[in-house]
């Protein structure tokens, strides 16, 4: 009879030890799940961070820094473009303009930066800055010389070098006015080469030396350089809010130039003009 009612569809209860060994797995599963899942999410989190971080320093890191002199200065001159110069010639005027950096580099030396403003003192009252600068030319020594075009219309350049022979100094030891001023000769000093050189920003003088000079462009001309003459070189173009950038040097082996720029009186400066200018 009760052979019966158990093949009719009843079961004996299980006991406590079966009923453990069936709901083991799921208890397992159940337990891996709460392990794996806050380790899944804080992976996630993790991830979606690094890549938020990744997505703002990668512009900052990839980004080139635009140098303030690169930058394109304002147009001082609105409206000039369109004055009818035919009607109204353009004056024939010509500037003088000082060199805004003028520094040495020796190939000898391709690492070593000349000292910078080495005119420089110290008073009871503050530092004495001057506004000379030494223009030194030798067969292993050349000068970095800059200029910048400011005005409209002046846009023909040459380079002008003016020794008069009563500023020329003689260099003694005992005597510190000698080095004040002026410029000083020695050797065979009729071969000058100036070039141009391939930079259009400012060059700062501090870190300049032979191996961080900028590379040869052009030859512009060649200076036969004789006391108490000024000479020219051949003109050439410059357009406005342009910089030229030169070096000088000696061709010969035993020639030294020595000048010292007087801000007021330079012996080298650019001379422009609005001559043959296109308007």
């Amino acid at each position: 009879m009760f052979d019966y009612w158990r093949k009719s569809g009843y079961q004996v209860v299980s006991t406590a030890s079966d009923l453990d060994q069936y709901e083991t797995p799921k208890q397992n599963r159940r337990s891996l799940t709460n392990v794996w899942l806050p380790a899944l999410t804080l992976l996630i989190a993790v991830g979606c961070t690094l890549f938020n971080v990744a997505n703002l320093i990668t512009p900052l890191l990839t980004a080139k820094d635009i140098p303030f002199a690169a930058l394109p200065r304002p147009n001082h001159f609105i409206g000039l473009e369109r004055v009818n110069f035919a009607a109204h010639p353009f004056p024939d005027t010509k500037i003088t303009t000082f060199p805004w950096t003028l520094a040495s580099i020796d190939r000898t030396r391709p690492k070593y930066v000349f000292p910078v403003d080495p005119r420089r003192k110290f008073t009871y009252f503050g530092t004495i800055s001057p506004e000379d600068r030494n223009l030194l030319a030798t067969n292993e020594i050349s000068t970095v010389a800059q200029f910048r075009v400011r005005d409209w219309g002046m846009e023909w350049c040459r380079l002008k070098l003016s020794l008069p022979e009563n500023f020329q100094y003689h260099p003694d030891q005992s005597d510190k006015g000698e080095r004040e001023r002026n410029w000083f000769l020695e050797g065979d000093t009729s071969d000058l080469e100036v070039w141009e050189l391939d930079s259009t920003e400012w060059i700062d003088p501090t870190g300049l030396s032979y191996d961080t000079r900028p590379r040869r462009k052009a030859h512009i001309f060649s200076w036969k350089v004789q006391p108490n003459k000024t000479v020219y070189s051949r003109e050439f173009r410059c357009l406005r809010d342009s910089i030229g950038t030169f070096e000088l040097f000696c061709v010969s082996p035993e020639c030294r130039i020595d000048i010292w720029q007087d801000k007021q009186l330079p012996a080298v400066d650019w001379y422009r003009s609005s001559t043959g200018a296109k308007i």
